[in-house]
């Protein structure tokens, strides 16, 4: 039978992202942009505000510990007890803790190259759980990923005075949320660009999960290359670049963890 209906069908988009992960992307090229066109001192200062320090958390909660951030920073090769010192005051910018920047630290990316690899896990992972999740939910997700990733990063390097930048912990929170349920028997991945499909996926409650070989499989192999890569072991595109393993550790374990508590779709019994 043919039909009389002269509408042509509606053609799929090339990128078939949720509008917030579109205008996530956008904030976060817009920013990076943004700043190659500050002057370096600009530069610094903005970084000074948003980015994530370690050290200054450390020495908000405990100020007598300002000596063990500067034996810190001969590790850099700075052997004058007093230019150390000068440096690290230098890095801390005396702007006191800054608790924004547990937040804010994922707005910033050190290079095109970092915040390309970013926005394509971002699209592949982070599509499908705003489509489950809708904006709100998505973005609180994304956030106390983020904020995860800065604590357990602080955890580890208490004394670090480098500054930790990038949206890793947020992508890896929502990779670790995709995880409840992209790999639900069955489900092709073509059909996760469905808002309806994608919210009646039975979701794999925590202790389910490890039952299901096929995301068993995939946080083994995240956890390997995030090690691997993160201690060095294995450069990047051949570049020398410091991958901080265990901010991204920190947002993925908060991402399975709060994922439930935000969760509006069906529920594996």
């Amino acid at each position: 039978m043919v039909s009389n209906d002269p509408t042509p069908p509606g053609r799929e988009p090339v990128f078939n992202l949720p509008p917030v992960v579109v205008w996530l992307l956008a904030v976060l090229t817009l920013i990076h942009a943004g700043r190659s066109l500050l002057s370096d001192y600009d530069d610094y200062l903005l970084m000074s505000w948003l980015a994530f320090v370690p050290a200054r958390l450390t020495l908000w909660l405990a100020p007598d510990r300002i000596g063990d951030v500067v034996g810190a920073m001969a590790q850099t090769g700075v052997a004058d007890v007093a230019e150390r010192l000068q440096l690290v005051r230098l890095l801390l910018a005396d702007g006191g803790v800054r608790l924004w920047t547990i937040l804010t630290y994922g707005l910033l990316h050190g290079s095109w190259l970092h915040l390309v690899s970013n926005a394509v896990w971002l699209a592949a992972f982070g599509s499908p759980v705003a489509r489950r999740l809708g904006d709100k939910g998505f973005l609180n997700l994304m956030a106390l990923s983020t904020i995860g990733g800065a604590l357990l990063h602080w955890w580890s390097r208490e004394l670090d005075v480098l500054p930790l930048v990038g949206a890793s912990a947020g992508v890896s929170g929502a990779t670790a949320a995709a995880i409840r349920f992209v790999f639900a028997p069955g489900l092709r991945f073509g059909e996760l660009g469905n808002d309806a499909v994608v919210r009646a996926i039975p979701a794999e409650p925590f202790g389910q999960l490890w039952r299901n070989s096929r995301a068993l499989l995939f946080i083994a192999i995240w956890f390997a290359t995030n090690i691997l890569f993160g201690a060095g072991l294995v450069p990047i595109f051949g570049e020398e670049v410091s991958i901080a393993w265990e901010a991204h550790i920190g947002g993925f374990v908060v991402g399975l963890l709060l994922f439930p508590l935000l969760d509006r779709g069906a529920q594996r019994r």
